[in-house]
């Protein structure tokens, strides 16, 4: 996967977060767009440049990212590669306890308006170890 920069922190509020755990109990977060089906460049150019930054691969692989998610005080974060802004998240009620008792959770990154496509050329996936410090000051974290 080519290197692409990071979509602006104004994309953001557009992504869709699904989180949610697999029949064997493994979290989950997925990022996907509303529009991605309208095969919108931008769109998908975001998208891949949030799953590059992250270090994920297409299908079902699951290989480890060197990435992180953050548990902090204030809630839940994925850091998605831009110097100055975070992805915040609020996850379903059990999650948190699972990526707790996991030391992490997989991470995909869906290329359809939904967050689990039929086909694994769709999705691009990885795993995040669980940190509970940000490695840097987070202006959208405060």
């Amino acid at each position: 996967m080519t290197s692409l920069p990071p979509p602006d922190p104004g994309f953001l509020p557009g992504i869709a977060i699904d989180t949610r755990c697999t029949a064997s109990g493994t979290p989950v977060v997925t990022l996907y767009h509303p529009h991605a089906h309208a095969l919108n460049d931008g769109v998908g150019s975001a998208m891949l440049a949030i799953a590059s930054r992250l270090g994920l691969r297409y299908g079902r692989h699951l290989p480890r990212t060197g990435e992180y998610i953050y548990d902090l005080y204030e809630g839940w974060f994925l850091d998605y590669g831009h110097p100055r802004d975070v992805l915040h998240f609020t996850p379903d009620f059990l999650w948190p306890h699972m990526v707790r008792g996991a030391g992490g959770a997989v991470v995909a990154v869906s290329l359809e308006h939904e967050p689990r496509p039929v086909e694994d050329e769709r999705i691009l996936t990885g795993r995040l170890a669980l940190r509970r410090r940000p490695p840097r000051t987070w202006p959208s974290a405060r």
